[in-house]
């Protein structure tokens, strides 16, 4: 496992403005027009194919990547598409940025990137692993069984009624605000828990505001404590759970996974993975939980984690194709032409995207650096370019 060479200790999502780096690929980015090539395979286990095997649409994928190219869609850093179970389409950009007085680094195919929240999807395997192991007995195992030592926190009522499903789906009715505020503004509750002395204690401590179980809230805080439950069932920290259960099935080696005080794994927005490998992630959801044969997660937690466990949300403008979330899992759909195409899916900060359409057999991975509204820029080029590439009937997306 190696970890970048810029020391991440302290990255704790939405605490760490987006850093602008310089972004090359597998080939040298060009200023002339778009050129497939189909993407190499390695041993990292991914079978490769042409767009032409996939039954994808040629020409509508050399004008998406003729619009990065020209900068119609900006900050993109990488593609990465997955259609019938095998590698398809991988491109990488070039972009620099810089955080504060930090040098940008240099990162190349091979280089792990900051999933921010895509994180939690992440988590969540973790969790229905550690069920299947019988680590945990349900997602009804109430949250005050893992943690004895706040048993003073879970005195309260409502506190005590808190189970691990109601953490798992944003749902657990507690104070928490990380979208009023910039993240590095003090009154933000993300960066309230990095400046904590005790960061379980201070995500565990907000006061019960709505019934357990019936409002969706977006806190990272609660994905944090995911983690730590990890850490209380197996003896193991979340990243060498993770990498026990979860990475080596699969063929993961080259990944970081950052830390908040007292040594506790950042599962809210720390973990970094290569976009091929994010790829793996998406493909064991939609392949049933299996990758080369082998079962490596159960496919009824695939099931209850991509169904919609909240009545209607209330999200900013921003969060844009969401209508629904299951176990740290966003749903949401897309309209190509007059069809709605469905989807689930991680989503991160700054435009990290790893999203499955299972009807028509696709993972599609976006990394980027756009911590604004065009952190949404995949979700279009999926609607206007990707998608109808894959369903030629419907093909019109119309200009950019």
């Amino acid at each position: 496992m190696n970890a970048p060479s810029t020391r991440h200790g302290s990255i704790f999502l939405g605490v760490l403005v987006v850093a602008t780096v310089l972004f090359v690929g597998c080939r040298e980015s060009r200023a002339s027009a778009y050129e497939y090539v189909v993407p190499e395979k390695t041993k990292d286990g991914w079978e490769t194919a042409a767009l032409n095997d996939g039954k994808l649409d040629a020409s509508l994928i050399k004008d998406l990547f003729d619009r990065i190219g020209d900068n119609s869609y900006k900050n993109i850093s990488s593609v990465v598409i997955v259609k019938n179970g095998k590698l398809v389409i991988e491109e990488y950009f070039p972009r620099q940025e810089v955080l504060g007085d930090r040098r940008s680094r240099t990162l190349k195919r091979v280089s792990p990137q900051q999933l921010y929240s895509a994180t939690k999807s992440v988590t969540s395997i973790l969790i229905g692993i550690a069920i299947e192991r019988g680590l945990i007995h349900s997602v009804d195992a109430k949250i005050s069984t893992f943690f004895p030592e706040y048993a003073d926190v879970f005195a309260d009522s409502d506190k005590a009624k808190l189970r691990l499903k109601d953490f798992l789906t944003m749902s657990a009715g507690m104070s928490w605000d990380e979208w009023t505020f910039p993240y590095a503004d003090p009154r933000n509750d993300a960066l309230k828990t990095l400046l904590s002395p005790d960061p379980i204690r201070y995500i565990l401590e907000r006061p019960i505001v709505a019934a357990p179980g019936t409002k969706f809230a977006y806190n990272t805080g609660i994905s944090i404590v995911l983690g730590e439950i990890i850490y209380m069932v197996s003896c193991l920290r979340a990243d060498k759970f993770a990498e026990r259960y979860l990475f080596e099935p699969l063929g993961i080696s080259d990944y970081y996974w950052a830390k908040v005080p007292d040594d506790i794994v950042e599962t809210g927005g720390g973990l970094f993975l290569r976009p091929r490998d994010m790829a793996k992630l998406g493909y064991l959801f939609l392949n049933g939980g299996r990758w080369q044969g082998k079962q490596i997660i159960r496919e009824d937690w695939i099931k209850d984690s991509t169904k919609n466990h909240i009545g209607p949300m209330q999200v900013p403008a921003w969060v844009q194709a969401a209508d629904g979330y299951g176990y740290q899992w966003w749903l949401g759909s897309l309209k190509v032409n007059s069809r709605d195409v469905r989807f689930y899916g991680a989503r991160g900060r700054a435009g990290q995207f790893i999203l499955v359409f299972p009807d028509q057999q696709i993972v599609a991975v976006f990394t980027g650096l756009n911590d604004n509204i065009l952190m949404n820029q995949p979700l279009d080029m999926l609607q206007r370019y990707i998608l109808p590439a894959a369903l030629p009937r419907l093909a019109n997306p119309g200009p950019k």
